[in-house]
This record gives structure tokens, sequence and C-alpha cells, in this order.
């Protein structure tokens, strides 16, 4: 059956109506395929962008956080510390204006050590200002952060919340966070914008109270190790400027010397800290010291108090005391020692000592005065007596040459109390630092011929068995000499001689110029001489040697040569032997006389 042609043609026409319709549905898809394609492109672009701009944040925020640590153990100051905050804030947000509050919870003040602002400058910049209800007050409060525009700021006004806050209050935004500083709401962060252009908004809130932490923390860290600073300034001050001197001694040098030190030895640190630690110690203490010193470092029982001489810069010996511990000092072991300047106190108990010992010298010679005066003076007190009774009662009976006699025992037992009231007398200012000292030009020879013969006038009968020599300088020769002094060092050592022969024999006085401005004098018997044993003490007032029997004498006249001796600032020395005499050599200075021409 033949299908007629308008029917063919129909149907030709439905079917490209049909792909028509199916082409413009195929079209519609892909144009929606496309599109959400592009959407898509959009959408993930955005993300990418958004997803490096968070990295670049962080890595920003990182790098910020970083620098607050480092900078805050670099040892700026407070002030100088913040503005590194602030120029790093910068690199976070708009911070053009910036503060920094700090409440000190025990004064009940707000501290504002870092105000940055365009419109108030940096007048804000206080220490030490009265708590009050202004807007850093109320943040401390809120203890949780504040966004604030114009409308929020004057609602809070009102309320009283904000009732005193001070410089300009023309903002557009005002961003606060508190901090917590040492586990307290302590300070305050704070940026402003005074352009409608800066508005800040929650997610500057999340940015400058995660800065914030860090600022506490940083802050924290820097309020302590200036502490630390403050502590060791304290202590160092205390170390310096203490009278007690401070020592760290390790590997034998030292490491460490304050002023305190340096005044006690005369010795700069430097010239201290080149030398061994026992450089200044007096050389015949530095056993004991570096034997203590040993001993405490190998940890072994060792007294913790001692004292030992040092010589100063100037060459003075000084005495110190020492305390000393052990100490880890840059990590390694060290003693550290506290020296104390006893000299003074050393000196004044060596005095109080000789006073004391001069007191029991005196007390003794008080004694052993009593003893040889009443022993002295009884012999010539009771001659004295009985050749009074014996005139008395049997003048008329008596001749004339027993009477002479007679009264020659009164006239010498007279002189012999005289002499030894004289020697006591003599003994006596010089112990109280009296004896004077005159020199004038002397002839010695004349002075000792004169003095010969006064003695053998006073002393006929020792005179009898002895035969003196004397050697003498030239009577033209004159010398500066003290000649009361003379008469006692050669007088006494002469009598000595004569009195201590009672077997006669030879007495030579010796007198000579000896180098240029010294004179030897030299007195030498044949007597019973003196025992080793009594030779040390034989200079001492009333000490007599152990072999002179009964021959009178007090012990007076060798104490008495040895102080005029000293007063010439010369030497006396002894050679002597029991049973074979004796020998006194003295050296004084005596410069010659210049006699000139008139």
């Amino acid at each position: 059956m033949t299908i007629p042609a308008s029917k063919l043609l129909e149907s030709l026409e439905a079917q490209i109506a049909a792909l028509r319709a199916e082409n413009e549905s195929l079209q519609q898809q892909v144009v929606a395929q496309l599109s959400g394609a592009r959407q898509w492109m959009i959408r993930r672009t955005t993300e990418m962008q958004q997803d490096n701009e968070e990295q670049k944040r962080a890595e920003t925020m990182q790098r910020v956080f970083y620098r607050i640590a480092e900078r805050a153990t670099a040892g700026l100051s407070f002030h100088d510390f913040l503005q590194v905050v602030h120029q790093l804030l910068r690199e976070l947000m708009f911070a053009d204006n910036f503060y920094v509050a700090l409440h000190n919870h025990d004064l009940g003040v707000v501290d504002f050590p870092y105000y940055v602002d365009e419109r108030d400058g940096d007048e804000m910049q206080r220490y030490g200002v009265p708590y009050k209800k202004g807007m850093t007050e109320y943040l401390l409060e809120l203890q949780q952060p504040l966004l604030m525009d114009t409308a929020r700021f004057k609602a809070l006004r009102k309320a009283g919340h904000m009732s005193e806050a001070s410089g300009d209050l023309t903002f557009a935004s005002w961003l606060g966070v508190p901090m917590q500083i040492h586990g307290r709401t302590s300070g305050v962060l704070v940026v402003q914008a005074y352009s409608d252009d800066v508005i800040y908004n929650d997610e500057d809130v999340k940015i400058l109270g995660f800065f914030a932490n860090h600022v506490s923390a940083a802050i924290e860290r820097y309020q302590t190790i200036e502490e630390l600073r403050k502590s060791e300034a304290r202590y160092r001050s205390v170390i310096e400027n203490v009278g007690v001197g401070v020592v760290v001694v390790q590997n034998g040098h030292m490491v460490f010397v304050n002023p305190s030190m340096e005044r006690i030895v005369g010795h700069t640190t430097e010239a201290l800290m080149a030398m061994p630690f026992t450089g200044s110690i007096h050389p015949d203490d530095v056993p004991t010291v570096v034997e203590r010193h040993q001993r405490r470092l190998r940890g072994e029982p060792v007294e913790e108090n001692y004292s030992f001489r040092v010589i100063t810069a100037r060459g003075e010996v000084r005495t110190l005391d020492l305390s000393a511990v052990l100490i880890q000092w840059g990590q390694r072991d060290a003693t550290l020692l506290f020296v104390v300047d006893v000299t003074a106190r050393v000196r004044a108990e060596a005095d109080q000592k000789r006073a004391l010992q001069q007191q029991i010298e005196l007390n003794d010679l008080k004694s052993r005065f009593i003893s040889v005066a009443s022993h002295e003076f009884r012999t010539p007190l009771a001659t004295i007596h009985g050749s009074v009774e014996l005139l008395s009662h049997y003048e008329a009976r008596m001749s004339t040459e027993q009477k002479r006699l007679t009264l020659k025992k009164i006239d010498d037992a007279v002189a012999r109390m005289a002499h030894m009231l004289e020697n006591v007398l003599v003994i006596g200012q010089s112990a109280a630092g009296r004896l004077q000292f005159k020199p004038q030009a002397s002839a010695i020879a004349s002075f000792c011929r004169s003095l010969v013969d006064e003695l053998r006038s006073t002393m006929p009968d020792a005179f009898q068995n002895i035969q003196m020599t004397l050697d003498l300088p030239h009577e033209s020769l004159r010398f500066e000499l003290d000649e009361s002094l003379i008469r006692n060092i050669v007088g006494n050592l002469l009598s000595n001689a004569v009195k201590y022969s009672p077997d006669g024999g030879a007495v030579t006085l010796r007198v000579k110029p000896v180098q240029a401005t010294k004179l030897l004098i030299e007195v030498s018997d044949q007597g019973i001489g003196i025992p080793p044993a009594d030779q040390p003490n034989l200079f001492e007032s009333f000490h007599r040697a152990s072999n002179v029997g009964n021959i009178a004498g007090t012990g007076l006249g060798l104490s008495i040569v040895r102080d005029a001796v000293e007063c010439h600032r010369g030497t006396i020395s002894l050679h002597s032997a029991a049973g074979q005499g004796s020998c006194f050599t003295v050296m004084l200075e005596a410069p010659p006389a210049d006699t000139g021409n008139t």
C-alpha cells in the first residue's frame, strides 16, 4: 500500500520538529553546564584566593608573634619594646592610633607606658593615673573585647560607664581587648580610627585578641626579666657598696672582685684578676691559705672563718678575716670569699695586750722595787742610824779620826740612797716616755776623764786594786751627745765593771769614732762575769745576775744604760762568761759637732 506524499511530508515535519526540540534541550543543558562550570571556577578561585590570603596572614601572624617574643628578651626599654609591638600590629591591621594601658592593682592606678594618637599625640602617655570611669577602666572591668562606634560610645557614656573618658572622643571606630598578665586582667590593647573608611569588625576583634594574648605573654616575660635585672642590680649594688670584700675564686684566679676588695688591697680589679688569687697574700700566710682552699674544693672539713695577712699596693701589711663557701660560677665549681679588714681590731687587740703586759710588768716592777728598796734602803739607813747613835752617846770619848770615819759612813750611806733614788727616777721617766734627749756639742774625752775621777772619789775602796785604762779620742773632737744620758751609760758601765771586779784587775774604757756619724763606747773588765742563763734578761729593771753574791746593787743600772742608748738611736751588746769578765759594746749615733771658727 502506497503512503500518500502528504502524509509522508507530515511525518517528516514532525520528526524535524522533534529533533529541533531535542536540539534546543541539548543546547539548554550545555548552557546550564557551562554556567555551572563557570560558577564553580569563580567559587574555586575565590576559595583559593581566600586560602592564600589566610596562609599569608597566618605566616605574617607567626612572624609577628615570633618577633614579639624575641624583642621581649632583647634588653630594650619597655617603651621601645612597645614601640616594636605597635609596628608589628600595623602589619596585621590598621593601627595608626594605638595605646597600651596597665592596671596597678596594688596602687589603684593605671599606667599608660605607650600612647600614640593622631589627635592626642603622646600627651596621654602617663604613669600613675588615678583609676576612674573611663573607656580603659570599663574595658578592664568588662574583661572581654569591646568594639564601639560613635553611637555605642554615647550610649555607654550616657549610662555612666565612661562618664570620665578623656582625650579626643570623636573616633569613628574603637576596639579594645583585655590582657591577662600573671593570671589577672591587668592591661588592655586599644586601636581607634577617626575616619569612616576604617571600621573595625569581628575579624579585627579576633586578630587583636589573638595579638593581645601574645603581647600579654611577652609582657610577662619582659616584666620577669626586668624584675630579675632589678634584683640583680640591687644585689650588685649591695655587693659593690658593702664594706666587705667579695671575691669569687675559680681555677686559682679571681673571676669576680667587688670595689671594697679593691679598696682593701689597693689593687685594681684588672690587676687582681691577672694575678693568682694568692698574689697579694703575705708570703708567710700563702701555704695556709692554699692548703685550706684546696681542702675546701675537695669537700673536706675546713675552718669556715680564719685570718690571714695581705700586702697592699702601697706595701702595707693588713690583716683580713675570711669566710668562704663553695658555689657554682658559670656551671663550674668556685669559691665565694667574704673578706673583712680587721687590721684596726687586731692592732687594738695587740695594743690592749701590750698595755696589759705593760701593766703586768709595771706591777712586777713595783713588787721588785719594793723588795729591792726595802733591802737596799735598810742597809744605809741602819748605817746612818748606828752612826748617829754612836755620835750621840760616845762622841766625847771618840777621837777626831773616829768621828771623821763615822761621819763619812753617814755621808756614804746618804750618797748610796741618793744614787738609788736617782736611778729609780730615771727608770720612771723612761717608763712614762718622758726621758728627754737633748744633744749638744760635747768633748767626750775630757767628759770621760772627769767621770772616771768622780767615780774614783766615790768608790775609793773598790778602785784600790783596779788598773784603769782609758783609750779616748783627741781632746779637740766634739760630738753631738746628751751628756746626761752619756753619764748614765758610761757611769753605770764603769761602776759595774769596778764593783763586779772584787779581786781587782784591768778595767778598760775605750771611746772611738767609727764610720761617719757613729761613736763606739766599750767597757771591759776581768771581774766575775755574767752566766749565759742571766744574759737575756740582763737589761730588765731590777734583774741581777745569779752570781753577784753579797755585792750590793739594785739591778737598775743596765736598764738605765739600755734606755739611754735607745735615746741616742744606738745599740748595746755583751760578751761575757762567768769568771772571765765582761765586755759591753755601745754603738751610738753621734755626728761630729761643727766647731766652726768665731
